[in-house]
């Protein structure tokens, strides 16, 4: 629809230079539809045009000389005045929507803090805005889009931030959970093993002038006592304090009794 609007336009104005009597008008208007065509054929590849208002005002201000030079009148020039201001406003306009564009990707693409990237799109975008505008032209509209974006960026933004942070939070607490957990049940079972107790100890005596041998131990926080009696024929194998040769099995005893404590 923007397109027909201006092709209209341009047809309008170079309809307006062929009618009779108007062949001063045309020759005016032909150069400058000349230059904002080629100016609106930058703006439609993506691309802005740099000081677009300072080349506006030279366009009309070229026309109006051209017109003046030939003999127009004051009417004629203003009339000239506002055709090319007509066409050189949508080629404006269209400007101020590809630079509202790149400053909203420039914000959602920042790697700045939040507040600074606001600052710096919309800093870009008044930048170029003003460079662009002629003195009757506003941008004030296009400005207040801007600032409506930039809310709604953010608000998608803090929201999927406080998304995040949530479930980071749920999985912190899920392995809080989860860690305690290990905790006692590693404090359980070092309680039921003795695996907490600081050392082990042993201690083995023989009763003097009998067979009977008495061993006891503390290991991994339990203590038992071991009764041995030895035959009188493997008397040999004791020693003063108890069993005096290596490998004693338990075929070498009468009698042997172990109890935990």
């Amino acid at each position: 629809m923007r397109y027909l609007l201006v092709a209209a336009a341009l047809c309008a104005a170079t309809d307006a230079a062929k009618a009779p009597g108007a062949g001063a008008q045309y020759a005016v208007l032909r150069p400058a539809l000349d230059e904002i065509a080629s100016l609106r054929a930058h703006v439609d590849g993506g691309a802005c045009v740099d000081d677009l208002g300072a080349k506006a005002d030279a366009i009309c201000a070229a026309a109006e000389t051209h017109l003046l030079a030939t003999g127009g009148d004051a009417k004629a020039v203003r009339d000239v005045e506002r055709r090319l201001d007509a066409l050189l406003r949508a080629v404006y306009a269209k400007q101020l929507r590809t630079a509202r564009a790149a400053a909203v990707q420039t914000f959602r693409r920042s790697k700045a803090f939040e507040y600074d990237a606001l600052v710096a799109a919309k800093e870009a975008f008044t930048g170029l805005a003003e460079a662009s505008s002629r003195a009757e032209w506003t941008y004030d509209a296009a400005a207040a889009e801007l600032e409506a974006t930039f809310l709604a960026v953010s608000r998608a933004s803090s929201l999927a931030r406080d998304a995040t942070i949530a479930a980071a939070q749920q999985r912190a607490s899920v392995f809080a959970v989860l860690r305690k957990l290990v905790l006692e049940l590693s404090a359980a079972t070092a309680k039921r093993l003795g695996a907490d107790q600081d050392c082990d100890a042993g201690l083995a005596a023989r009763v003097p002038r009998t067979n009977v041998n008495l061993s006891g131990a503390l290991a991994r926080g339990k203590s038992s006592l071991q009764v041995s009696c030895v035959p009188d024929d493997s008397a040999a194998l004791l020693g003063a304090a108890g069993f005096n040769k290596p490998r004693v099995g338990a075929g070498d005893l009468a009698v042997s009794y172990k109890t935990d404590i």
